[in-house]
């Protein structure tokens, strides 16, 4: 028993240090968060609050690989870059007054470049069930105009033509 009272101190420092590691070790799996293939770590907070940032970005973007945060002091939002489609029926005008009925299919996603993940934070980020129809209207008042500029007949015999025009008023 004296024995074991002379190794006391010894047992309980390393039972604490052990305790203290397992602690440590969850702290830090906590704090480390890792972005998927396909989306993007939108982390904001403590750390981003310098006025004159090179990029002008008030929040730090991450891909491909792990970042470190800080609970409480910095929060992290996932934005989604996987390729997403909406189908298309939209009501037309031709220029000759002919209505006619569009149907299409638009696929679309977020760039993977730094400047269009960015604004893709400002405008979708918690908003991204709300991107599909947010997109099936622009694309509908780009049919419209386009459809509206064309004839029947060019509709039908000149697809390419307005493939390119939905295009270029799609930013493509």
């Amino acid at each position: 028993m004296p024995v074991l009272l002379a190794f006391l101190p010894l047992i309980i420092i390393i039972v604490a240090v052990v305790v203290f590691l397992v602690l440590v070790r969850a702290t830090v799996k906590k704090m480390w968060q890792v972005a998927e293939p396909n989306e993007a770590l939108i982390i904001s907070g403590f750390g981003r609050s310098r006025p004159a940032t090179t990029d002008g970005m008030d929040f730090r973007i991450v891909t491909g690989k792990g970042a470190l945060v800080l609970p409480g002091l910095q929060t992290v939002r996932t934005l989604s870059l996987t390729l997403n489609e909406t189908e298309l029926q939209v009501n037309c005008v031709t220029s000759q007054g002919i209505q006619v009925v569009v149907e299409g299919v638009v696929i679309f996603k977020i760039g993977d470049s730094t400047p269009f993940i960015a604004n893709a934070a400002r405008r979708f980020l918690g908003q991204q069930p709300k991107m599909e129809s947010q997109v099936y209207n622009v694309f509908e008042g780009h049919l419209r105009s386009i459809i509206g500029s064309m004839t029947v007949e060019e509709i039908i015999r000149e697809r390419d033509k307005l493939a390119s025009q939905v295009r270029s008023a799609s930013g493509i």
